[in-house]
């Protein structure tokens, strides 16, 4: 116990000194904690209400979506917005939400989860909630394969049994076998058919019927493996739904969703992408489960947009500037931003900022998953130009070539400061600079040099042009969307 007030009230220490310094965006005030008691995560006292959110792809955005709600509906909550995911991320958390006596003072921690780290922390935290957005394929460096990751999170699942109630995907085949013969409660969360036809992926995460080894097939799908699905030669199939999408209104932006008593509630979405769509049906489920009322749901979602770390736009001169998340080594992400560049109308340039932050210190990359990843969506005739920048650009360049992109499209770049001049805002409607999400601010100063460079074409002065503040907690009517010189 000792070690453990040490570990706490050192850590809190550091945390102040951070904030005075204005470095609270920093994860070693926890790490610190986590060194000093490695059990730290057991003994801290944890707020009446804790919700997990891990899954492949969706934490963040469903994470900040459900942080907001929770505030706008008067909850003090403790959440790490810049996406501190790991053992430290969970001990700041944590201790930020407890006095120097280890009493809580905060109403919710919330805890965006890599999916690897659940087995061995999710047992000492216990939870109220594990939420999981998806499983799909990921980074090979990091996870493997789908039924590894799946493992990781059904070992938290087995430690806590009825101690926490699992929110799941019923869309998702793999996902969705979560928290079986566990004694854990299970809410499952789905969605009718949007009719956003799919493209065919080249990876399929979901090979054969997990109960019998037959062929899986599909009344519809929403994209990749996430649909209605069912085994033609056993009982496997979609499960009903607590929360079920009636309706799904992309272009009109709304979404209906029925809930277990059979009412009904139409609620805005933050976005036209099918995704986004199931990160509002998961955080509207959770809003609805700790007790937010429909209408206070709907209400907040009218104010809300998708969260700046995943993508902004600049108006200028009648073009639209985007940056958007793309997670490199990210196979499902990656194909999935892939298919919106192609399905998206405008015509459009697409610059790749896809280099990942540890690949400058490893030698050898690992490249498989761009030979994974859907390039061939690329071919799209809506898309004027690729622009390969970056030190892995050559990569980029021959899996376009591969992908049947005629190289008179790609071009090519490696130093930063040189990429606004491979843009030609001729005959374009759009700009998208398509980031790694450890590259937010990079990708941001590569869009804003790319406009300032069109400014300085037409006269304007580029020193007018006010950059994104990326880290702002994403505060209720806040808009993803700027006009240069307005």
């Amino acid at each position: 116990m000792i070690r453990f007030y040490i570990a706490l009230w050192a850590s809190k220490l550091l945390y102040a000194i951070n904030r005075l310094r204005g470095n609270a965006r920093d994860d070693r005030p926890g790490l610190l904690a986590f060194k000093i008691c490695p059990d730290f995560l057991a003994r801290v006292a944890k707020p009446k209400l804790v919700i997990t959110i891990t899954g492949t792809n969706g934490k963040t955005t469903t994470s900040t979506l459900l942080r907001n709600q929770l505030v706008d509906a008067g909850y003090s909550v403790s959440f790490n917005d810049w996406g501190a995911n790991l053992h430290a991320g969970y001990c700041l958390n944590l201790l930020r939400a407890v006095t120097i006596f280890n009493k809580p003072k905060m109403d919710v921690s919330l805890l965006e989860a890599d999916e690897n780290t659940l087995g061995h922390t999710m047992g000492m935290i216990e939870p109220n909630y594990i939420l999981v957005t998806n499983i799909c394929k990921d980074s090979l460096r990091r996870n493997g394969h789908p039924e590894y990751i799946f493992d990781r999170i059904q070992k938290a699942f087995e430690k806590l049994g009825g101690k926490t109630t699992a929110i799941l995907n019923a869309n998702d085949p793999i996902s969705r076998q979560l928290a079986e013969n566990t004694g854990t409660p299970r809410i499952f969360f789905g969605m009718a058919d949007a009719h956003t036809n799919p493209f065919e992926n080249r990876v399929n995460d979901l090979g054969v019927c997990p109960v019998c080894g037959g062929d899986v097939e599909y009344n519809y799908r929403h994209y990749r493996h996430i649909g209605d699905y069912y085994c033609p030669d056993c009982d496997f199939k979609t499960p009903e739904s607590d929360y079920y999408a009636t309706s799904v209104d992309l272009e009109g932006r709304s979404i209906t969703i029925k809930e277990r008593d059979g009412s009904e509630h139409e609620y805005p979405l933050i976005s036209e992408t099918i995704y986004n769509a199931f990160n509002v049906l998961t955080a509207v489920t959770v809003a609805r489960e700790v007790g937010i009322r429909p209408e206070a749901v709907a209400a907040f979602l009218e104010t809300q947009i998708v969260t700046k770390i995943r993508e902004t736009c600049i108006k200028y001169n009648g073009i639209e500037y985007h940056t958007y998340g793309t997670k490199s080594q990210n196979v499902s992400a990656a194909s999935t931003v892939f298919e919106y560049m192609a399905k998206e109308p405008s015509v459009k340039e697409v610059v790749f900022c896809l280099d990942e932050v540890q690949d400058r210190n490893h030698p050898a990359e690992t490249l498989t998953w761009i030979y994974e990843t859907d390039y061939e969506f690329l071919k799209s005739p809506n898309i004027k130009k690729i622009i390969c920048a970056g030190h892995m650009y050559l990569n980029h360049k021959l899996r376009l070539l591969l992908a049947g992109i005629p190289e008179e499209k790609i071009f090519c770049v490696e130093e930063d400061e040189r990429v606004p001049d491979f843009v030609d805002t001729e005959g374009i409607d759009k700009v998208y600079v398509l980031f790694e999400i450890d590259y937010v601010v990079k990708g941001g100063r590569w869009r804003d040099n790319i406009v300032r460079r069109a400014m300085e074409l037409n006269g304007d002065d580029p020193s007018k042009l006010d950059s994104f503040d990326y880290f702002d907690n994403d505060s209720n009517g806040a808009s993803n969307v700027k006009e240069a010189l307005n």
